[in-house]
């Protein structure tokens, strides 16, 4: 199995991360729900990756130097509002479906714990889809309850409020 190289996502092209999220959500929504709800999904869940990646750590997972996933952390909520002391904000953590279960979301996700404890985070919260939730969960996530994910006029997307703590 190849190297996973993390680096961080500000130094690399927008269209790159962009094209990765709609790749990865695009797929893997596509599992549990009506392509016309992903059709409609997809713009918005893709869209505010340029605003998060100037005010959020972010980092790029690459195998021989092809970007294979993506993820960071907010202390700002995915809904804007500034954040509360101690917690952060698991942000768009997608892997190429090519590189599913070959430990890059593993990779992905113990850097933002790690970083996330470094800035003096004790809790991550996530709106996990509901195909994420087993990855989520296997990561020492737990589920707190469903929710209902509204990305826009008549575009809502079932999902479940996770939380870990360090």
């Amino acid at each position: 199995m190849c190297t996973i190289d993390l680096s961080p996502a500000d130094e690399a092209d927008p269209d790159e991360i962009l094209e990765l999220l709609r790749c990865s959500y695009g797929q893997l929504l596509a599992r549990d729900h009506p392509v016309e709800l992903v059709g409609k999904a997809l713009p918005v869940m893709c869209e505010p990756v340029p605003r998060l990646l100037r005010g959020a750590h972010y980092v790029l997972a690459r195998r021989q130097g092809h970007v294979v996933g993506m993820g960071g952390w907010s202390r700002e909520t995915p809904f804007g509002r500034p954040g509360v002391d101690g917690l952060g904000h698991v942000r768009h953590l997608a892997v190429h479906p090519k590189a599913l279960r070959s430990g890059v979301g593993r990779a992905i996700f113990g850097w933002i714990v790690g970083t996330a404890q470094a800035a003096q985070v004790t809790r991550l919260s996530c709106l996990s889809t509901q195909g994420a939730v087993p990855f989520f969960a296997a990561m020492g996530m737990q589920a707190q309850g469903d929710v209902l994910l509204h990305l826009g006029p008549g575009v809502s997307l079932p999902a479940m409020q996770m939380c870990w703590q360090g």
